[in-house]
């Protein structure tokens, strides 16, 4: 297996259920890419990992691979003030005076509040002028939550990341209050999002930026936060586990690289993070792709056939239909194909020609794969090859539950892929997908066909016809179809005032938020 790195397994700190049982997705993508776990969440849960690395000095540094440990913040008071808070419409609704309210509601929510030792809320009363503005600052912040409309409990729910007091971890609260970690919509994403900015070339360059634009800013609305929160509160333990199986890789550093373009923006960052949630969507999604065509010898070459929707259907759509399906089915295939490597391996051929083979081969599999126990009695006396079957059947099904939903789920979440007008999902990117290629490709201006070929060079996008050559060579599309697909993007970004043409066979692509041009027509 020495056709990819892949890194010694860390040692869990916390108890053995911490860590996954059958070690074969991480190997190859890391511990965890996880479907439930949206870009946003990703964002939030690597926020929170970075504001408490920046608080020992440490941010996007690793001292050694594999071994980051990092205590977030939980924030509990603010939650139950914002999320399990069901007392302040009875309140409004009660017609008492200013005093009544703070009285009732105080005592309402000593009563109601989870996972808090001491629940004495009467601080807020010297922080508000009014119960009303205090019910007032609630409701903005209660609208401000990032995907608050699924059916979370409200240990789970989250703001926007106005600034440090706005960041903490996802929490399970029991009804008789105890506080713990919980994995469902803080899925290690994150963890493996800190790792792979922590391993590119430009890391230093990165935590700069964001220390300046996010850790540091004290902007009003962290302030109404801080004001709710009051003290902030950290977990108690450490957590520990993250995985990242590969200690430098391109996409580490073609996300930095973009990231810091966006920061550089003159924009506020409040406005540039969305950006760069789909740009970490993007890469991420990218990565997964990249590392499964590494399992295969002939190094499969990745790329996204991208439809721009146009009044005029062509074979693009259906080219793009099938880019994306094989994509999304590349994963499970490279998952199987690299458990059955194992059997080219002198280890395994050893164990075949033992006496006790089937005792050999479970020796074998478990060392590289955790699986299965090695006293498992009725795994011993199976044939090598029922032993790998067996495995080969629970690794797929394992991946099916998250690793194998994650490029569909993410590819649509970022405006990636649509079924839009198509009984078959293809890559046909959104505005807005489109808008945030723009502003992290663009230093001023670009020329269309340099922009064309920037897209398939750092994301694998197959847009105009120069892209297309192989597709074209092959037979499977005319190059009429993919300069007709490139015009109609051209267009698209006019009507999104993303692009003006000086003449027919000049055009430039602009980012908005740049006011000065580099590049000049040639």
């Amino acid at each position: 297996m020495s056709f990819m790195e892949i890194l010694p397994r860390p040692q869990y700190q916390e108890d053995s259920s911490t860590g996954p049982q059958l070690w074969i997705d991480e190997q190859i993508w890391g511990h965890r890419l996880h479907d439930e776990q949206t870009p946003w969440l990703t964002m939030l849960e690597f926020l929170g990992i970075l504001h408490a690395e920046h608080r020992q000095g440490r941010a996007l540094s690793e001292a050694r691979l594999n071994e980051l440990t990092y205590r977030p913040q939980l924030q509990l008071r603010l939650r139950n003030l914002l999320f399990n808070n069901p007392h302040m419409a009875v309140v409004r609704a009660s017609g008492k005076n200013d005093e009544g309210m703070w009285t009732q509601w105080l005592d309402l929510m000593s009563a109601g509040a989870g996972g808090l030792e001491n629940k004495d809320f009467s601080y807020l009363r010297d922080r508000f002028e009014t119960f009303k503005d205090f019910d007032a600052v609630v409701s903005f912040l209660q609208g401000s939550s990032i995907e608050g409309g699924g059916n979370k409990r409200w240990s789970s729910k989250f703001i926007f990341p106005f600034g440090v007091n706005s960041l903490y971890e996802d929490a399970k609260v029991s009804a008789s209050g105890g506080v713990s970690t919980d994995r469902r919509f803080f899925g290690r994403t994150g963890e493996i999002l800190y790792l792979m900015l922590c391993r590119s070339k430009r890391a230093a360059d990165l935590a700069a930026r964001l220390d300046n634009r996010l850790l540091k800013v004290e902007g009003p609305y962290d302030k109404l936060v801080g004001a709710l929160q009051n003290t902030a509160e950290t977990t108690v333990k450490e957590r520990a586990g993250s995985y990242l199986p590969c200690s430098q890789y391109a996409c580490f550093d073609h996300l930095a690289e973009d990231w810091i373009a966006v920061l550089d923006l003159e924009i506020p960052a409040y406005d540039a993070l969305p950006h760069m949630v789909t740009l970490l969507g993007l890469h991420i999604l990218l990565y997964q792709l990249a590392r499964a065509a590494e399992v295969f010898p002939e190094q499969r070459k990745i790329s996204l056939v991208c439809e721009i929707v146009s009044p005029k259907r062509s074979n693009v759509r259906e080219l793009s239909a099938n880019s994306y399906q094989q994509n999304n089915t590349l994963p499970g295939e490279a998952l199987e194909a690299f458990v059955r490597l194992v059997a080219d391996t002198p280890e395994w051929k050893s164990a075949l020609a033992s006496e006790e083979a089937g005792a050999s081969a479970v020796e074998v599999l478990s060392r590289k794969f955790d699986w299965p126990e090695r006293d498992d009695a009725e795994k011993v006396k199976a044939s090598p090859d029922a032993l790998l079957a067996e495995l080969l059947k629970a690794a797929s099904k394992r991946h099916k539950l998250h690793v194998g939903k994650f490029h569909a789920t993410w590819a649509r979440l970022i405006g990636l892929s649509s079924r839009r007008a198509s009984r078959r999902t293809r890559y046909a990117p959104t505005d807005r997908l489109l808008k945030t290629l723009v502003i992290c490709a663009v230093d001023g201006r670009m020329e269309f066909k340099e922009f064309l070929e920037h897209l398939h060079q750092r994301y694998g996008m197959v847009i105009g016809d120069r892209q297309a050559q192989d597709f074209i060579a092959r037979g499977d599309a005319d190059q009429e179809n993919f300069s007709d697909n490139a015009r109609w993007l051209e267009e698209r970004l006019a009507s999104l005032g993303l692009l003006e043409r000086l003449s027919d066979s000049c055009a430039f692509v602009k980012n908005p938020f740049k006011r000065r041009f580099s590049r000049e027509c040639t």
